[in-house]
């Protein structure tokens, strides 16, 4: 199961489309809110979370210190609009998870998710 967690709704959706076409189960959230909400209310096990950096309430390496705290950890890919997803976020992008810069092709996004995916197993 992929997690997208993005704020940009045609975005989201776009990405949601995208991977269920390639035969990927996706989920999607509106921020790390609304994700752990969705975590916590479907009881999907989260095989790679595939998060924007910045986003409001609560932005993406903010996510992933509440997941890691409640003993989730999926792997994570980043998503940002800045450089180095650096901006505004409440602490830095982890070194050595990917970080796909916006705007990228959906052939880099299924690469990365591929090889987070097969580097699990």
């Amino acid at each position: 199961m992929v997690l997208v967690v993005e704020d940009d709704e045609n975005l989201r959706t776009a990405l949601a489309r995208m991977l269920k076409n390639l035969g990927f189960s996706v989920l999607t959230a509106t921020d790390g809110e609304d994700a752990i909400d969705v975590i916590e209310h479907t009881g999907e096990t989260i095989d790679v979370l595939l998060t924007d950096v910045v986003m409001p309430r609560l932005d993406g390496p903010g996510l992933v210190d509440r997941l890691r705290a409640a003993g989730i950890r999926p792997p994570v890919v980043y998503m940002s609009g800045y450089e180095n997803g650096a901006t505004h976020v409440s602490r830095p992008v982890d070194e050595g998870v990917p970080l796909l810069h916006k705007p990228f092709t959906p052939h880099a996004v299924v690469f990365v998710l591929r090889e987070v995916l097969d580097h699990r197993k």
